[in-house]
């Protein structure tokens, strides 16, 4: 349902008039299907892509294909596909908002990291739900509006004209979520746009009517009014254990009517993993396997991955709170101690397959450097953050652990280099990551004041030492650290 300050897309108001014909055939469509997934395994890329256009005809809103298609999509701009030609961009696709939705899909589909093809995407299939309202593309425009939102991380091509359209096609679905992140984007771009922080205003509260009407039998046995208004209040409601037992129920018999609906499976793992409870937590990882072991989309079992390393979090903090009681039990240490060598075995594991599956997420390169850098494997861990500094993301963070890495090694102007890099790179100069920056590249012009006999290191390392303990007196060992160098510096000036 759209909210009432957002104008609807004329696309979807002229299909509002008279829907074209339209009859869904989920046996041809699985057969086109199969044979994308067939032609994809041969590295067919382009057929694969035409293969599940021509299945989503007769089945637009099965989330598996789209999803399918995107993991294509992906793996031919890894071989170096080429984005679709000029005439292919700007024919029609054809008369229905549903041709023009997967015509715009296809194009985008060859160009599968330029974030505003989203865009076309998710107008036709709002057009295309009001021109079919027994589909379910409200679910489509969703996935399309979160990986728009997470390309919009690391792309600068996202204006804010981009975001507030993304906006009004999440909040005309109801996904007012989404909608608000994406508003936000915008406001990022222009802080003291007055309308648009009157929008957020509109959305949030939407969004909270939203979560009030879905914990409305929780509410009602709640005699504080003042707490209800509150949308923290309400998260609190929805997670009492007789709420979460029938969401749980609830999501179980949604999953168990549609298994093939990829958002089904979402929100039952979603429900499983808020309870917490060893058998939910047990279920989850089997329904996961099972899904995964069935369909071979492999983002399954990043997701069961993801439980366990938290499993392992989970472990670590009772062992941490149990230690802080009983410094002295030395049995619980060792096991702490051996969990934690686990984890990160697992974790190093983990990523490594996940940038096998996904060689362009910076992230997962990312995650995968911090891993051989806590094993020592300093050789590999500089080519994974060589790589995941090209996120912006992820920028600061790369040059940052780059700089560990030629410190480690005894590089110290490469560490330099790097450290200097990372510093240019923030807008935030005195946040955790921007601090930890400046003491590393203290430490590397320390030691090259140390090793080279240098002085005009030595005192530059002194003035970064100054400032990190004047933005904070009490960072790490700062104030021992610039006495020391003190020190390096009197001495090769006497």
């Amino acid at each position: 349902m759209a909210i009432s300050f957002f104008k609807k897309s004329k696309v979807a108001d002229a299909a509002a008039g008279q829907a074209p014909e339209f009859k869904r055939d989920q046996r041809k469509a699985r057969s086109w299907f199969d044979r994308a997934r067939a032609v994809a395994d041969t590295g067919q890329h382009d057929y694969a892509i035409e293969c599940y256009i021509n299945g989503l005809k007769f089945d637009p809103d099965a989330m598996a294909a789209h999803e399918g298609l995107r993991e294509v999509a992906l793996k031919r701009k890894v071989k170096g596909g080429k984005s679709a030609g000029l005439q292919e961009r700007f024919l029609s696709g054809g008369k229905s908002a549903l041709e023009k939705m997967l015509h715009n899909e296809a194009v985008w589909s060859k160009d599968a990291l330029n974030a505003p093809l989203i865009l076309p995407v998710m107008k036709q299939a709002v057009a295309t739900q009001s021109e079919h309202p027994d589909l379910s593309m409200e679910e489509v425009v969703d996935w399309l509006g979160g990986l728009l939102l997470e390309q919009g991380q690391s792309q600068k091509k996202l204006s804010k004209a981009n975001f507030i359209e993304a906006r009004d096609y999440l909040a005309e679905v109801g996904d007012y979520e989404r909608a608000i992140e994406a508003c936000k984007r915008a406001v990022q771009v222009t802080p003291d746009d007055a309308p648009l922080l009157q929008d957020l205003k509109n959305l949030e509260a939407e969004w909270s009517m939203q979560k009030a009407n879905y914990a409305g039998a929780a509410r009602d046995s709640v005699k504080d009014t003042e707490h209800q208004k509150t949308l923290e209040d309400e998260q609190r409601l929805v997670k009492t254990e007789s709420i979460l037992e029938n969401m749980i129920k609830t999501r179980r018999a949604e999953y168990e009517e549609t298994p093939e609906d990829p958002s089904k499976l979402s929100r039952l793992i979603d429900a499983l993993l808020e309870s917490g409870t060893p058998e939910a937590v047990a279920e989850a990882m089997r329904v996961l396997r099972e899904v995964w072991e069935q369909t071979g989309q492999y983002r399954h079992k990043v997701r069961m991955g993801d439980i366990q390393i938290r499993q392992f979090k989970r472990e670590l903090r009772e062992y941490g709170a149990h230690l802080k009681a009983n410094p002295n039990d030395e049995t619980t240490r060792r096991i702490m101690a051996d969990t934690v060598r686990k984890e990160l075995a697992f974790e190093l594991g983990e990523y490594q397959e996940r940038v096998k599956n996904y060689p362009t997420d910076m992230g997962f390169r990312y995650h995968l450097g911090v891993r051989l850098y806590l094993t020592k494997q300093f050789d590999e861990a500089i080519a994974e953050f060589q790589q995941a500094r090209a996120d912006p993301k992820h920028r600061g963070a790369s040059m940052l652990y780059l700089g560990k890495c030629y410190n480690a090694k005894g590089w110290f102007d490469e560490a330099v280099d790097a450290l200097r890099q990372g510093i240019a790179s923030r807008e935030i100069v005195d946040d955790r990551i921007g601090l930890d920056l400046r003491y590393d590249l203290m430490e590397a012009l320390e030691s090259l004041g140390e090793k080279n006999k240098s002085l005009v290191h030595a005192r530059e390392a002194q003035k970064i030492a100054s400032e990190i303990l004047q933005a904070n007196i009490n960072y790490r060992d700062i104030r021992q650290r610039i006495e020391k160098i003190r020190k390096l510096v009197d001495s090769l000036q006497g």
